[in-house]
């Protein structure tokens, strides 16, 4: 249930009326453009803090908001699995969402800090679960409930609770692109032995620390998705908007490679579309930012023809795996522990910049990557 106006302050009133006026302009379609989001205005005009976090099981205390808040974001993203229901009837869905209300430092944040969301499993359904989940549409309602969308939110009408934002920030645009990676998403394709052989895995990954893969396979069949055609399509066009920065928001892994586990490495076909919609549409600026996994780290996605895409995962806000996962495309060390991620963008700068960063729930920074804005953009010829 969303705070009453009442007990919003001001940066949170200015978030709610900006979503509001986008609510009342939503009859002209589902595809219109990014949403306006109106942020208080910062101590520093030429910067932007956006904290993210993601699998915050609503049964476990959960200090970290404290962290998040000293941090002193302008924005977060709760990027999926922001409480658990794991739910196989309607009774136990909405059960779950009166958990998550009760968590009151979770609450007190939400009050406190502007923020938008996007699902992942656990809070859309169940573990591991795709289109075929059948209580998705009272799913899409209580989430809509829950965070806030107005009546006539397209968020509640389409095939999924995709949507964009955009924020203004020292005569830069930063496009906010949070995807839906499970009201339409095709089934997974596991290995029986891999799945079967699940506790003998584990303790070997145990006692040897090995890396410890999952039993999902690559679906190769072209017909196989991840986003759907609907969301496809209004991708296409959010990204053909004119930006400086894009922040996409992926509720599960996109450039971890060879892990076994959920992420778009299970859709490889679905990957590569989305690489070639950036470099088709010559959308520059793209970094992503996923959870899902109970550990943080960063990995970079070279494609011929496209920049460098990054993606920084943190995962969790309480849940954490300490084994180690393959993948190939890592490029920091993983990070086992409670934590949030923030991304930091300074326009002060002939070229602005974008800090990368995982921080633990002393606040200390775990994992950091310093990017110019020049290395996300493709080259002259």
């Amino acid at each position: 249930m969303a705070a009453s106006p009442s007990h919003l302050d001001r940066r949170q009133l200015m978030l709610a009326a900006g979503l509001a006026a986008v609510g009342a302009g939503a009859q002209a379609g589902t595809n219109s453009g990014s949403r306006p989001l109106a942020l208080a205005a910062p101590a520093d005009p030429h910067k932007l803090r956006i904290a993210f976090g993601s699998c915050a099981k609503q049964s476990k205390p959960q200090p970290i908001w404290a962290t998040v808040r000293a941090a002193q974001p302008d924005l977060f993203l709760f990027l999926g699995d922001n409480l658990y229901a794991d739910a196989r009837d309607a009774d136990t869905l909405r059960q779950r969402y009166a958990e998550f209300r009760r968590v009151e430092a979770l609450q007190a944040f939400r009050r406190d800090v502007p923020h938008l969301a996007i699902w992942d499993d656990h809070d859309f359904g169940d573990d591991d679960v795709g289109g075929d989940y059948p209580l998705k549409a009272l799913s899409q309602q209580l989430f809509c409930d829950e965070w806030g969308e107005p009546a006539d939110s397209p968020r509640r009408s389409r095939p999924g609770i995709y949507e964009a934002w955009r924020i203004e920030r020292a005569g830069r645009t930063v496009q906010v692109l949070m995807l839906d990676l499970r009201f339409n998403r095709t089934g997974l394709v596991a290995d029986p032995a891999l799945k079967q052989g699940y506790a003998a895995m584990y303790a070997k990954a145990r006692l040897g620390g090995a890396p410890m893969p999952g039993w999902y396979l690559p679906n190769l069949d072209p017909a196989a998705t991840m986003l759907g055609e609907p969301q496809w399509a209004w991708l296409a066009e959010r990204l053909a908007e004119p930006a400086d920065v894009r922040l996409i928001v992926s509720s599960v892994q996109f450039a971890a490679e060879g892990t076994g586990w959920e992420g778009w490495n299970n859709f490889p076909l679905e990957r590569q579309r989305l690489v070639d919609l950036i470099r088709d549409k010559r959308a520059e600026g793209v970094v992503l930012v996923s959870g899902d996994m109970h550990y943080a780290d960063l990995s970079r996605w070279d494609a011929p023809g496209c920049y460098p895409l990054w993606d920084l995962t943190s995962s969790g806000l309480t849940e954490v795996w300490d084994i180690p996962t393959p993948n190939r495309r890592r490029v920091s060390e993983v990070y086992a522990g409670v934590n949030f991620g923030l991304v930091e963008l300074d326009f002060t700068t002939r070229v602005p910049t974008l800090r990368l960063g995982i921080r633990d729930l002393q606040g200390n920074t775990r994992i950091q990557q310093r990017l110019g804005l020049d290395q996300l953009r493709f080259s002259a010829a």
